[in-house]
């Protein structure tokens, strides 16, 4: 399996949650793991997976993410695997939105397949991650690595 991780982060939570899933995700293969700034768009012809992750600022994504995600080639995205994770508040997502839920639905939109459910991860109003946030990430991570196995008949 080949990942690529692409986050945008302000204060360095995302950018942690971003690593944790990745060094989880090496489990099964070779990751790299990028801010949205240093991301080639297209991603790599030879990806197997695309995660996308960002805080949820507006109730949403941020504009850089939004810009990414704009940007994003529909050749190349038809068909591919992806995932979304996001960094917010624990309020309902009436309230505070969801990043990760926008990004899978652009994605979504863009003929890309969302693997599993959007990750969201705790932080503070500090802003600070929650105690256990990072565990969380890991977990979700060999979850999405899971889902990502062929199914065998």
């Amino acid at each position: 399996m080949k990942v690529q991780i692409v986050y945008n982060s302000h204060k360095g939570n995302t950018r942690r949650v971003a690593e944790r899933i990745g060094e989880t995700l090496r489990n099964h293969g070779e990751v790299e793991v990028l801010d949205v700034a240093k991301a080639p768009n297209p991603p790599p012809e030879d990806l197997t997976l695309l995660v996308v992750g960002g805080p949820t600022e507006g109730h949403g994504m941020t504009p850089e993410i939004r810009d990414y995600l704009a940007r994003m080639d529909l050749h190349w995205s038809m068909g591919r695997a992806t995932a979304a994770f996001d960094t917010r508040l624990d309020w309902p997502r009436l309230l505070s939105g969801s990043a990760a839920d926008q990004i899978a639905n652009r994605l979504a939109a863009l003929g890309a397949k969302v693997m599993g459910t959007p990750g969201s991860f705790v932080v503070t109003m500090t802003p600070e991650l929650e105690p256990g946030e990072l565990e969380r990430a890991a977990e979700w991570a060999e979850h999405l690595a899971q889902a990502m196995k062929p199914v065998r008949v």
